[in-house]
């Protein structure tokens, strides 16, 4: 991507992220304001047309070579993966017993941001640590915005997160081509 990931690795991040971006802006889409709607849809198709332009590609240049290769950075990708999607459904559940369920999407962007961080290292790939930066930053904004416009948090993380994992699997996709 923007460091030093494998053509492949960056591949299957264009599609893991361009899918991602589509699940996020289809999340948004759970109470936006009217007049998101229609570039939420097509922020949603560009996001999964990218991801499967990553998919096409991660297929073209199947190989050995990944930042995955060893059974110690799949095991080390597995602890990050399984520790993220605990942290999600704890926090989520927790939320939902505090009757505060509008905020499940605010914490998981931020969990699924912080999860990133340990990536970046897994994948030696410092454009890792940006995307977990705009993440998290997308997820603590989601609260002053929701404040002060009373947008539903939804609207504003789903839209925020599904951007920035649209573009990130646009510079993914870009560093196949020109890698």
């Amino acid at each position: 991507m923007l460091g030093g990931a494998l053509i492949r690795d960056a591949a299957v991040m264009a599609a893991i992220f361009g899918v991602a971006g589509f699940a996020w802006l289809g999340w948004a889409q759970e109470r936006p304001p009217p007049r998101w709607r229609l570039p939420l849809g097509v922020g949603s198709v560009l996001s999964v047309l990218t991801g499967m332009a990553g998919a096409f590609l991660a297929w073209r240049h199947w190989g050995p070579d990944s930042a995955l290769a060893t059974e110690s950075a799949r095991e080390s990708f597995g602890i990050v993966a399984g520790i993220e999607l605990g942290s999600a459904a704890v926090g989520a559940a927790i939320l939902a017993v505090r009757r505060q369920r509008r905020w499940t999407s605010t914490w998981v962007c931020l969990v699924v941001g912080a999860h990133f961080v340990p990536l970046a290292f897994i994948f030696d790939d410092a454009g890792l640590h940006l995307l977990a930066g705009a993440l998290v930053l997308v997820s603590m904004s989601s609260v002053v915005l929701t404040r002060r416009t009373g947008i539903h948090p939804s609207a504003i993380v789903g839209a925020g997160a599904g951007a920035v994992l649209w573009l990130f699997s646009v510079l993914s996709l870009l560093a196949v081509l020109t890698g």
